[in-house]
């Protein structure tokens, strides 16, 4: 099955409608709360007056070693409201966000090997060049919502299957995926810009930083948001799930 590009979208935003309390409500804890924390009392490594390549390199290595348990920890929490979601809006969900978050701590060191066998193949794709590197990451961008439809525990079998998916589709797939992230970018990035001017203009310049991160926590927020529907519709789409997959659309 080819990839229809509007059929996708709209699916995208049938699930979010569909789902919209439980995402909210996952997304709210694991991706936001995570997200702001982090702005707020970690922060970005200390770049100013850093202008050679070593000298970023070096504040970036002190920055992580400094904060390597909220580092991991923060990353951790996002990745697993995540996967969450993906249970929440999987073809095969049937249960409370409760029952949705007990199979996501189940399964979430099989999603996480999937994540690291992924992120090794996509890195031996950049090697040869950056295109088969993204081209391989979007052969295996269903891996997640496999694990969650499935219930599988081979993180291999999860791979094997998002590949035979994607068939393909996998060029398809990398276009749509560009195009949400430039206008998801651009559209977060003006709304922060507006957001700054008036702040600045309301505090003489000095700016507040808590409504700054506030609403750069939610930009990101709602963007992980948009791309999990989103593969979530690429997966109902390609894999035909449901009796008729327009009407699941519809």
């Amino acid at each position: 099955m080819k990839l229809n590009y509007m059929e996708c979208w709209s699916g995208a935003m049938a699930i979010l409608r569909d789902h919209k309390e439980a995402i909210l409500a996952i997304a709210g804890v694991f991706l936001f709360l995570p997200t702001l924390l982090m702005a707020q009392f970690i922060g970005q490594p200390n770049l100013e007056g850093t202008e050679d390549l070593d000298a970023i390199t070096a504040a970036y290595s002190t920055f992580f070693s400094e904060n390597t348990f909220a580092i991991i920890a923060s990353n951790l929490l996002i990745s697993f409201g995540g996967f969450v979601i993906y249970f929440t809006i999987a073809p095969s969900h049937s249960g409370t966000v409760a029952d949705d978050l007990g199979k996501a701590l189940r399964l979430f060191l099989i999603f996480l090997i999937a994540n690291i066998l992924t992120g090794l193949a996509t890195f031996a794709g950049i090697l040869l060049f950056i295109i088969p590197g993204l081209y391989v990451a979007c052969r295996l961008i269903l891996v997640p919502i496999i694990i969650a439809d499935h219930g599988e525990r081979n993180p291999l079998e999860a791979l094997k299957k998002s590949w035979e998916s994607t068939k393909d589709n996998g060029f398809s797939i990398l276009l749509l995926v560009l195009m949400i992230a430039v206008i998801g970018a651009i559209t977060v990035g003006v709304i922060q810009m507006i957001i700054g001017v008036i702040i600045g203009l309301a505090t003489g310049g000095a700016g507040w930083p808590l409504i700054e991160n506030l609403v750069s926590a939610l930009g990101g927020t709602a963007l992980q948001i948009v791309f999990t529907v989103l593969i979530g519709s690429i997966y109902y789409q390609l894999t035909g799930k449901g009796s008729d997959v327009g009407e699941v659309f519809t």
